[in-house]
């Protein structure tokens, strides 16, 4: 078994592949090592938000009264695009992943909730120009036992 976040990350992924502008192979992937070629975009890139994940001790909340962690997972679904319209695509997309990610909040018991926080559409701030990407930000509050992080608390 893997730690609980990547459970998490598989869980929010096979959300995302289900979406058919994102059902072809290598267009939703977990991080990146390199470019994207561009005849797979649209595609998302699913990743770590610019936070750190957080942690505070739930006494007892194991089946055997353990110790465990609220946590909390800040999840980013990196949006690039290819379009002669980017913003518009942008947000056609962003319709599809939020209704995906939406109808599954607790990503079938996997986690407390899985919350939209922010969402951020990037462009050269001395040009407008498009940087053709997106970001839509993901707030995972769960629960892991501190003695075993695979394993989710009650």
């Amino acid at each position: 078994m893997a730690h609980l976040r990547t459970q998490i990350f598989d869980a929010v992924i096979s959300r995302l592949v289900v979406i058919p502008d994102f059902a072809a192979p290598e267009k939703v992937r977990r991080s990146r090592k390199e470019a994207i070629k561009q005849e797979l975009l649209p595609a998302l890139t699913v990743t770590w938000a610019e936070g750190a994940e957080l942690a505070n001790l739930r006494p007892c909340s194991g089946q055997n009264g353990e110790d465990g962690y609220d946590r909390i997972l800040p999840i980013s679904i990196v949006v690039h695009l290819r379009d002669n319209e980017p913003e518009e695509e942008f947000d056609r997309l962003c319709v599809l992943i939020e209704a995906a990610m939406g109808s599954a909040i607790t990503l079938d018991g996997l986690v407390i909730e899985a919350l939209l926080e922010t969402q951020r559409y990037y462009v050269n701030p001395q040009t407008g120009i498009s940087l053709l990407a997106g970001t839509l930000n993901y707030r995972i509050d769960y629960k892991a036992l501190a003695a075993d992080p695979q394993q989710a608390a009650l």
